[in-house]
């Protein structure tokens, strides 16, 4: 037994790009992520301020952003939800989705499910509460503090894109509520980003970029790197069976066609929309606020000739 990886095998190969300084400083880093490395990688090419959640946004624009990358995942992933439970949702089932955001993801299923009951929960009301479908409920709630459910609730149980905002001890804590709203034979599923791109046709500005996010997150006791340990945190937790893991490749920018200009769009606005973020990065990084704007700018023209890579991951095990 063990954690069970799924990927499907290049679509099309990238040419070999050779290593900048930036890379070979991060040498260690990428053996320590050798655990995921042992997989068939796929590359898309397609060319048609809460003291928790640090680098928490609400603006419309947000919004937007949210709703395309939940698209671009269920394009990826070829579908909404990974964990085997259709035919209860079918019959009549329970969902919960944490930090459902403005709920595009919920507002999917619970139109797919009509059957089946849906609940999200964010600690700030950026969902819809007036025109929703009738299967569908919000909460306003703390993850931190407690899923407000009881006990063996939910047949599943879904968190997606928070991982790099949280510290270990944080998402053992919620790994540990997930499993315990979660109805025995039920099933929790992560849907992850990799923002740091393993390093994968990185060039010099980019790579300087991605430094700043990282030392930011780690300035609050954060991690970008914590999805990599996620499933072998899940084989710890006696409740629940060996996870299964799904990985996808995405290319950055204009070479990954329409799915990477969205994730570009989604990292340029991150690098943008949140002042405190930009001064934190700043301070890392020792330079100006306008040096960060255009280091942000000659990042993203730079991309155009490196084709750096990211990471989707989407994990899903069941409880016992």
């Amino acid at each position: 037994m063990g954690i069970k990886y799924s990927s499907q095998k290049l679509k099309f190969k990238l040419p070999k790009l050779s290593n900048n300084n930036y890379d070979n400083n991060n040498n260690n880093k990428q053996k320590s992520n050798s655990m995921i490395m042992n997989k068939e990688e796929e590359i898309i090419l397609i060319n048609d301020d809460d003291k928790d959640l640090k680098f928490y946004f609400n603006s419309e624009n947000n919004v937007h952003r949210q709703h395309n990358h939940t698209f671009l995942k269920k394009y990826l992933f070829k579908c909404n939800i990974s964990s085997p439970v259709n035919e209860n949702l079918i019959s009549g089932g329970m969902v919960l989705d944490i930090g459902c955001g403005p709920s595009t993801f919920l507002l999917e299923v619970a139109g797919q499910y009509p059957n089946s009951k849906f609940f999200g929960i964010d600690i700030e009301p950026v969902f819809p509460q007036e025109i929703k479908p009738s299967n569908l409920e919000f909460k306003l709630a703390d993850m931190f503090q407690g899923l407000p459910f009881p006990d063996n609730t939910f047949d599943l149980v879904h968190l997606e894109t928070i991982l790099f905002s949280i510290t270990p001890a944080q998402l053992d804590f919620i790994i540990n509520e997930m499993v315990r709203v979660t109805k025995p034979s039920g099933y929790i599923e992560f849907v992850e980003t990799h923002m740091t791109c393993r390093n994968k046709g990185v060039g010099e500005n980019f790579g300087l970029l991605l430094s700043g996010f990282e030392l930011v997150a780690n300035s609050y006791g954060a991690d970008p790197d914590l999805v990599l340990t996620l499933p072998q945190l899940l084989i710890k937790n006696p409740n629940i069976e060996d996870p299964n893991v799904i990985f996808k490749e995405l290319v950055l920018g204009r070479n990954g066609g329409k799915l990477g200009v969205i994730i570009q769009d989604v990292f340029n606005w991150f690098n943008n929309s949140s002042e405190s973020f930009v001064n934190d990065a700043c301070k890392q990084l020792k330079i100006t606020k306008e040096q960060y704007f255009q280091l942000v700018k000659d990042a993203f023209k730079e991309i155009d000739s490196t084709f750096p890579e990211t990471d989707f991951i989407r994990i899903y095990a069941q409880k016992k």
